[in-house]
This record gives C-alpha cells, structure tokens and sequence, in this order.
C-alpha cells in the first residue's frame, strides 16, 4: 500500500488579486480659504529660498505641481510650468494675488486620486 502523502506536484499558480474597490467614505470637504492661502504663502517661502540659493535652476516638480494644487484648491490659474525658480516665485505671487481679488470664492476639495 502507497502512504497517503502530498503529491509534489508544481505549486498553483498564483492568480492576481482583485482590484480594490473605491472608498464608499465620505468625501473630504474643501479645505478653509485661509489654510490653502497661508500653504501657499509657506510654499512661496520654500521657493524664495531656492530662488535666492540659484533662481535660474529648473524647480523641482513636486514643487510646481504643489503650487498648481493649491491653485486648483483656491479655484484660480494655477502656475503652470515655468522654466525657473525666479518665474515659478512670481507665478506664486500672482496665484496669491488672484486669490486675494475674490476672497468670497469658495475652495474647491480635491481629492488625493486627482492630485497625483
């Protein structure tokens, strides 16, 4: 009589698992004005620090697209590309500028999936 033993046959083949399923959370509620302006003043500080270290070097792109989130969140042009420190400084000012002139325009909520 054989012994009742495990086969060793291939192990099975290891199938992906499912996506996940979108949160059924509440969204998020839009930020106060005056967090996302005084996040946009701190990130113009970042800047002018590496503006005033080498203004004409290619700015980070983690930075620009913080500066074009923000922007999104107040609900005005954002800063686009610019090809420098010392322009992506200004971009900030006038983002800040354009925020200021309508301060009764409500933010809008951004979500983390349309952020990255």
């Amino acid at each position: 009589m054989a012994p009742l033993t495990a086969s060793h046959a291939a192990p099975a083949a290891v199938r992906p698992s499912p996506p996940r399923r979108r949160s059924r959370a509440k969204p998020k509620p839009p930020r106060p004005r005056l967090v996302v302006v005084s996040e946009l003043r701190g990130l113009g500080g970042l800047v002018l620090e590496q503006a005033l270290l080498d203004g004409s070097a290619d700015p980070q792109a983690s930075l620009v697209a913080w500066a074009n989130r923000l922007a999104a969140e107040l609900a005005v042009e954002g800063v686009g590309s610019p090809p420098d420190y010392r322009e992506l400084m200004q971009a900030i000012v006038a983002v800040n500028r354009r925020a200021a002139a309508d301060p009764d325009r409500p933010t809008v909520a951004i979500s983390r999936d349309a952020a990255a």
